[in-house]
């Protein structure tokens, strides 16, 4: 078994380049690489001591200008590479790999070529292999220097090691050397990201003690980090500490700070942090108005987050699908069924598609509330046929409500359409109310749907109770149709059901039997 691979914390000790033998290996091929040193460019031993703690070790001539194009170029090609490699070698022969196909076309010769290298297994997504080359690093005969530890800081953060990172961290600060702030920016995000802000604060006291200042987006992304555990206050405190400072602030400082507000329902003040970033000049942007939605939907004030989606027109800024699903999902909430609707219809002229579940909960409401005002039946309709137009999985609530207002509100040719779309889709129809539906069929005089959904109910395992099939038999006899009529009483009779029949049919009954009386 491979031992394992050292921490890099295990290995900062006193670098010294003297006597360092050549590192060689070979290829798949049986191929040698031999990787000489090029010149002792450096020939100093570092003497670390953490009572000197001010003096600052720094190779500038050697560190990466990762913005400098010539350089991501070549970190690029180095990325392409290695996520080329074969994944089913093991670690060993996927290493010897990256050193045999980057040897001829990198030469490793300065601690700026090892650091692209670094940099370049850290954006392929292969840690362990950075880790690796980290050890080999004195076979090359170079001395790390702060954009070393910085990439091993984004390593360790990449494999979720935040201890060894926050380790490596303080040990090379202890030693003077100076990472990079977008580093420590990701090791405090890294953080604050998984809940722990606590180790987030100590990287932030500790760089205080050392003299160091951080930008504002390591700022921001403690400011998210407190919201996200709910030490809101901190966060506000944290907030107005930066504006007297000198670190500054931006939008998402303010967007950190509201949105944290707003989660535990303090959604007033978060308004007034925005009246506030708004007069100090900062746009605030889709994230920011998002805050303010969630807060009154989660407070019961849905309609201020309407209230948001407007405002949000009048300082220029695009709302996105997030912003209207928010709002949409706060309205269906708090039953603002009318006023979803207009949401609902806005979207979709916007181009934005609703997902089903909202869409089937507004068709629900809809329905519900055209049983007592008009004119929503049609709105229901509309969103229920824009759900099969899309092919979505309308689910079996959803379409019962659907039959059953449609038969309410005497439009019975889509009702019919519709119940025989939930036999095709396979759906029961034992939530459907059969003898609403056949009363209201016999009630227009529809005798022949009415027996029609007679023979769907009586298909998938129903039975109509007593008044139903009164009602059925009484209608079939009125429009002069008794042999029909005479049949459907005998169904019912077998079934156990016993019909009261009225004194018409009975007459009709009797000069039947004697037609077939003489027949037998």
């Amino acid at each position: 078994m491979a031992p394992p691979i050292p921490t890099c914390s295990q290995i900062l000790q006193p670098h010294t380049l003297i006597n360092i033998p050549f590192f060689t290996t070979k290829s798949n091929n049986n191929k040698t690489i031999n990787f000489h040193p090029i010149k002792p460019f450096i020939q100093t031993t570092h003497s670390f001591s953490i009572t000197n703690s001010t003096t600052k070790h720094t190779t500038n001539n050697n560190l990466v200008d990762f913005q400098d194009k010539t350089t991501r170029s070549e970190i690029k090609n180095l990325v392409q590479k290695i996520t080329s490699l074969s994944t089913s070698k093991n670690k060993t022969q996927l290493l010897l790999q990256i050193l045999d196909n980057t040897a001829s076309e990198f030469q490793i010769q300065t601690i700026s070529d090892f650091n692209h290298l670094l940099m370049a297994l850290v954006i392929a997504q292969k840690p362990d292999f950075c880790q690796t080359m980290f050890t080999k690093l004195s076979s090359f005969h170079l001395v790390p220097d702060s954009c070393t530890y910085s990439i091993m800081i984004r390593c360790h953060c990449s494999k979720n090691e935040l201890e060894e990172a926050k380790r490596v961290l303080f040990t090379v600060l202890e030693n003077g050397f100076e990472p990079d702030s977008a580093t420590i920016t990701v090791l405090i995000n890294s953080l604050c990201k998984r809940g722990k802000v606590k180790k987030a604060m100590e990287v932030f006291e500790f760089l205080e003690r050392k003299g160091l200042k951080l930008g504002v987006q390591a700022y921001n992304c403690l400011l998210r980090g407190l919201a996200y555990v709910g030490r809101v206050d901190e966060a506000v405190e944290i907030l107005m500490d930066m504006k007297t400072g000198n670190i500054g602030v931006d939008v998402y400082s303010y967007s950190a700070v509201m949105n944290g507000l707003c989660k535990v329902g303090r959604s007033d003040e978060a308004m007034e942090l925005f009246d506030e970033a708004v007069g100090v000049g900062l746009r605030p942007d889709v994230v920011t108005f998002n805050a303010l939605i969630e807060g009154y939907s989660r407070e019961g004030r849905e309609m201020e987050g309407v209230g948001v989606l407007k405002m949000m027109k009048e300082h220029g800024c695009v709302a996105d699908l997030i912003n209207y699903k928010t709002v949409l999902h706060g309205l269906l909430k708090w039953n603002e069924t009318v006023e979803a609707f207009g949401v609902y219809k806005e979207m979709v002229r916007i181009g934005f598609e609703v997902d089903s579940r909202m869409m089937g909960t507004l068709v629900r409401r809809l329905c519900k509330l055209s049983w007592r005002e008009k004119g929503l039946l049609e709105d229901a309709c509309e969103v229920f046929e824009k759900m099969k137009e899309r092919g979505l999985v309308v689910d079996k609530r959803t379409v019962e409500v659907m039959v059953e207002a449609l038969f309410r509100g005497e439009k019975f040719d889509e009702a019919l359409v519709n119940l025989n779309d939930m036999v095709r889709w396979g759906y029961s129809l034992e939530g459907i109310a059969f003898e609403e539906v056949i009363e209201g069929l016999c009630g227009q005089g529809r005798v022949d749907e009415a027996v029609s959904t007679l023979l769907l109910l009586q298909a998938n395992g129903g039975f109509l109770d007593r008044v139903s099939f009164g009602v059925l038999v009484n209608e079939l006899n009125a429009h002069g149709r008794v042999f029909c009529a005479s049949f459907l009483f005998g169904v019912a009779l077998k079934h156990g059901v016993v019909l009261v029949l009225n004194k018409e049919l009975q007459a009709d009954r009797k000069e039947l039997a004697n037609i077939w009386i003489p027949g037998e």
